[in-house]
């Protein structure tokens, strides 16, 4: 079996969004996932360690929370970074695995992930 493929979960601070991201993921068989917060004060913030970690960097939102440009000003020396980074516009507005944010996650995720086992 090949490797799995490495996902990063990004939303601000690490608490409702990119862990629940983490979560679904944690049963696939193809995907290994790790989520953090652009926020120094995140549950888990965003390291170089991570971002070089991953194969993909999913981002909840650029347009009010800016995700995408945070992670790129955090880590200009990272190398393809911005190659990497997909934004899926999830607000701020679900909680913690709710099953509306679970639903909207496997939506925006089969666009860039077609062999989602989840």
């Amino acid at each position: 079996m090949s490797a799995k493929r490495r996902l990063l979960f990004i939303c601000t601070a690490n608490q409702n969004r990119s862990p629940t991201a983490e979560a679904l993921l944690a049963r696939s068989q193809r995907y290994e996932a790790r989520s953090a917060g652009v926020s120094p004060l995140a549950t888990r913030p965003v390291t170089r360690d991570l971002v070089e970690w991953a194969d993909l960097i999913f981002v909840m939102d650029e347009r009010y929370d800016r995700h995408r440009t945070q992670l790129l000003e955090l880590f200009p020396e990272v190398e393809g970074l911005a190659e990497k980074v997909i934004v899926l516009n999830i607000p701020d507005i679900y909680e913690r695995d709710s099953p509306e944010l679970i639903a909207l996650l496997r939506q925006r995720l089969q666009q860039w992930l077609p062999d989602l086992d989840v």
